[in-house]
């Protein structure tokens, strides 16, 4: 497993811990069709949500400069960077503090669930073209489909779709990275691994 493969391991690992602790200090949360915001908006498990959050974007930022240096094609890099910054956009716009808090908060929940699926479909494309990809990628749109019929008030199940789409797509971030190579500059690359680095980026 590679350096970043095990950086977004944690980092998911981190997230679920969060979101965890959350629902055992209000369980009620998971039955809400307000989706994890809930859980922001609320004093007792506002902490371990914002730091579940916090500590997961810091680890994906890292995953994103250690996958930079490393053999990975020159978009899983600046992909991993970019949604570093969706998922800080998304705990900064708690939707419980106003209306214009609550409608930023649904454009980068939007953003960040769009995002996050093309990231996806690129990844499956780069990296993991196997039946697994393509059926995290499926497990990751019908989670999608759930949250957006739950936040259209159809269905009620936007937790559900939530934890569904992202614990595919964290899967799929770790799957489609555990084959890289390590990190250039810490011993593990040779100069022809370098060359060989720099002639597939092209």
């Amino acid at each position: 497993m590679s350096r970043v493969s095990r950086l977004l391991l944690t980092a998911q690992a981190v997230f679920v811990l969060g979101l965890a602790t959350c629902a055992v200090l209000d369980p009620r949360g998971l039955g809400s069709n307000h989706g994890w915001s809930y859980y922001e908006g609320r004093a007792d498990t506002v902490a371990p949500y914002v730091i579940g959050f916090v500590a997961t974007i810091a680890l994906v930022a890292y995953a994103a400069v250690v996958a930079a240096r490393s053999d990975a094609a020159r978009g899983l890099g600046w992909g991993l960077a970019w949604l570093a910054l969706f998922l800080a956009l998304d705990v900064a716009s708690p939707d419980s503090v106003n209306e214009a808090f609550y409608w930023a908060h649904d454009l980068t929940s939007a953003a960040l669930f769009l995002y996050e699926l093309g990231f996806a479909i690129w990844l499956v494309r780069t990296y993991a073209r196997t039946g697994m990809g393509v059926a995290l990628v499926v497990a990751q749109l019908c989670g999608g489909l759930v949250a957006m019929f739950s936040q259209l008030q159809v269905i009620s199940g936007l937790g559900l779709g939530i934890l569904v789409f992202q614990l595919s797509f964290g899967a799929l971030l770790v799957i489609a990275t555990t084959d890289l190579r390590d990190a250039i500059g810490d011993g593990a690359f040779s100069v022809d691994h370098v060359a060989e680095a720099a002639r597939s980026r092209g």
